[in-house]
């Protein structure tokens, strides 16, 4: 029987961990946890869980307190029908596309189920190249740009023990140009749908991680 997961505080030391990788990809609790967090994203039990956001563009394990290196994809929305990969014992490189000396750097606007009442300009490559497993261990290496590979990085950096704004207080993470602090939750809804979905338009409208 699935399981509706909830989500742990900004203080909760596994949010700060670096995740050890899968080994067994046969392990039932590996897969039992998978199932729990695929139905934990979608949006009517997020809302059960008390989440930040209706929707999410990805999650990692350890944001609902499980210590597997495993995290869902949803760049587009955690709707049913929008696609959820799920990828384990994820990293990547940045991605040197053609005519590219050197890596290209993006800021742009988070917001996170792990930090409330909060969203972050954050830098990152606009290009990846992403190296990933699927729950049957087989092996994916894919090349990720704009919103994918954002997606792909915050997640990644959840496992690695980084959430968007450590920087600003002393803990390792992105470089984090610009913290918003709301509030309350109404106030914040009111930036993204305001604010951040306007200038970004329906493609990129999930952008919760």
């Amino acid at each position: 029987m699935k399981k509706l997961l909830y989500f742990v505080e900004k203080t909760h030391p596994l949010l700060r961990e670096i995740i050890p990788e899968v080994v067994n990809f046969k392990d039932s609790y590996l897969h039992e946890m998978i199932e729990n967090m695929c139905f934990s994203i979608l949006p009517e039990q997020i809302e059960k869980a008390a989440g930040g956001f209706k929707s999410a563009a990805g999650m990692a394990a350890n944001q609902w307190g499980i210590k597997l290196r495993v995290f869902l994809f949803t760049p587009h929305g955690s709707e049913t029908g929008k696609g959820c990969e799920v990828m384990i014992n994820p990293s990547y490189t940045p991605y040197l596309r053609e005519n590219e000396s050197e890596p290209k750097l993006n800021n742009d606007l988070e917001g996170c189920f792990s930090i409330p009442f909060t969203a972050g300009l954050i830098e990152r490559f606009d290009a990846i190249k992403a190296v990933y497993f699927t729950p049957k261990g087989e092996k994916i290496e894919k090349i990720f740009e704009g919103w994918e590979a954002r997606v792909f990085q915050h997640e990644t950096d959840h496992l690695n023990g980084k959430l968007f704004d450590g920087c600003l207080d002393n803990f390792p993470g992105p470089h984090c140009v610009e913290r918003v602090v709301f509030n309350n939750k109404q106030e914040m809804q009111e930036y993204w749908t305001n604010v951040v979905r306007p200038s970004r338009g329906e493609k990129y409208k999930s952008s919760r991680l």
